[in-house]
């Protein structure tokens, strides 16, 4: 609807912004500082907590809770795309360019026209790109929300609890839940 996208609209530019002050605090006493690992992770925390209030506000449209597992320090969460046929492949492609353009800090990747790994159909896929993106996790999964039509879409973790967990009990799905190829994965 018009009032959710304008309501992204607007948080992106409060996130953006909120980035750049952050930027320009960080310079004016960097000039002034030795920049050591020690301030460049302060810079970072102040940053990510900075979003991540932003991020869990409650006005939130359709708003997820930050999920409760450790995520691994690396690309937190995966987007699996689904889609059988050529209607379905026009539609899965007119998403991706709609999250290209609204998540432009997201890692796309090339469309796998047949099935692939543990995905029983074909599917493109994205992933956060950066441990520190694990921030727009809502934003993420609120977009796909409203934005997927009849697509099976998954987005799932690399967490602490392995691969099985990652893509059963950690999955976050929107659209029709498939049956991954996965029997014979640890569990």
């Amino acid at each position: 609807s018009i009032a959710v996208k304008g309501i992204r609209m607007i948080k992106s530019l409060l996130i953006s912004l909120l980035l750049l002050c952050c930027s320009l605090v960080d310079a004016s006493w960097a000039s002034s500082a030795i920049i050591s690992s020690k301030n460049i992770a302060t810079i970072t925390s102040r940053r990510s907590a900075a979003l991540a209030a932003l991020q869990n506000d409650d006005a939130t449209p359709q708003n997820i809770s930050q999920p409760s597992f450790a995520l691994k320090k690396r690309n937190p969460y995966d987007v699996h795309v689904y889609y059988n046929g050529s209607n379905h492949r026009e539609k899965a492609m007119l998403l991706r360019s709609k999250m290209k353009q609204q998540f432009p800090w997201m890692r796309f990747y090339e469309p796998k026209d047949r099935p692939i790994g543990p995905h029983p159909l074909p599917m493109w896929e994205a992933d956060f790109a950066s441990y520190d993106n694990r921030v727009f996790w809502g934003e993420v999964c609120d977009f796909l929300k409203e934005e997927h039509e009849e697509l099976s879409v998954l987005v799932h973790p690399h967490s602490l609890d392995g691969d099985y967990a990652d893509h059963t009990k950690n999955a976050f799905w929107v659209g029709d839940v498939l049956e991954l190829r996965i029997q014979g994965w640890k569990r």
